[in-house]
C-alpha cells in the first residue's frame, strides 16, 4: 500500500495491478487536490484482494478500480465491496470500453479509459461531478507560514487581523500567522464575508445576526460595521437560500 495525505476530508483509493498506471492516476489525483486546495487522503493498492484485506476498505469515499486484474478483477472487487455495504463512489479504469453495462450492477459512478493514457480533460470533468457528490472540502495550506497544516475552510469560524498577525479561529483553537488580509481573501470561498474591517466570518457558522453584532457557532460575538450591515444581511440570506437548495 502506498500513501499520501494532507489532513483528509475525503479518502480515495486506487486499485491497479500495474505500478505505472497507479502512479499516473495518483499524479492526476494529487495535482487536482493541490490545484483546488482540497483535503484528500490517497492510498494505492496493487490488487482487489489487498484493498479488501485493508482495515480501511469501508472508509473510502471514492475508489478507482482497474477492471482487468489477475485474481479478483475490478468488477468482482466492486461486488464484494457492495456486499459489505460500502457506499463509496466507484470509478472503473480500463483499457476496454465494453464494461459499462456490468458497471450498472454495482452502481458505478463513472469510467476512465487509460489507453494509451487517461485524458486529463475527461478526468477533470469526472472529478468535478464527483467532488460535488463527495462534498470535497477546500483547504488553506499553512505550511508556507510555519504551520505544517492544511486547514479545511469549513473548520474556520472567522479570521481577524490583530496588529501584524492574522488569527484563524476554529472551534479547536486559533492559528496565528503573518498573512496580510488581502492575501488571505483570494484563498477563501463564497462562505466568507468581511463583516468589519479586518474580520472575515464564515457564513456557515452564523447562529445570530443582531444589528451591529454577529454571533457564531461556539459563542464568539463579533462587530458588524454600519456600512457593511445591509450587505451582510443580503449575503447571509442568499447563502441560506443556496444551502437550502443544496439540501444543507
Amino acid at each position: 500500500m502506498e500513501g499520501w495525505a494532507i489532513q483528509a476530508s475525503n479518502r480515495i483509493a486506487i486499485v491497479d495491478d500495474c505500478l505505472q498506471d497507479r502512479e499516473a492516476l495518483s499524479v492526476l489525483v494529487r495535482t487536482r487536490a493541490q490545484q483546488r486546495g482540497l483535503c484528500w487522503e490517497l492510498e494505492s493498492f496493487a490488487s482487489g484482494e489487498a484493498l479488501l484485506r485493508s482495515s480501511s476498505a469501508q472508509t473510502y469515499d471514492l475508489i478507482f478500480l482497474d477492471i482487468l486484474m489477475p485474481g479478483l478483477d475490478g468488477l468482482e472487487t466492486a461486488r464484494r465491496l457492495r456486499a459489505s455495504d460500502s457506499v463509496a463512489l466507484l470509478v472503473f479504469v480500463t483499457t476496454e470500453a465494453d464494461f459499462a453495462l456490468e458497471g450498472y450492477e454495482v452502481e458505478a459512478a463513472g469510467f476512465l479509459l487509460k489507453a494509451p493514457n487517461i485524458d486529463p480533460a475527461r478526468f477533470a470533468r469526472l472529478m468535478g461531478r464527483l467532488e460535488r457528490r463527495m462534498g470535497s472540502e477546500r483547504a488553506l495550506d499553512l505550511s508556507p507560514y510555519g504551520i505544517p497544516l492544511h486547514l479545511p475552510l469549513g473548520n474556520v469560524l472567522y479570521a481577524e487581523v490583530l496588529g501584524h498577525r492574522m488569527l484563524l479561529h476554529t472551534q479547536a483553537g486559533a492559528h496565528s500567522l503573518r498573512l496580510p488580509l488581502e492575501e488571505l481573501k483570494p484563498r477563501l470561498d463564497h462562505r466568507f464575508f468581511e463583516c468589519h474591517r479586518g474580520i472575515l466570518i464564515n457564513l456557515d457558522k452564523v447562529v445570530k445576526l443582531d444589528g451591529d453584532t454577529v454571533t457564531l457557532v461556539g459563542g464568539d460575538t463579533l462587530p458588524v460595521s454600519r456600512r457593511r450591515r445591509k450587505a451582510l444581511m443580503e449575503a447571509y440570506a442568499a447563502h441560506s437560500v443556496e444551502q437550502l437548495k443544496r439540501g444543507g
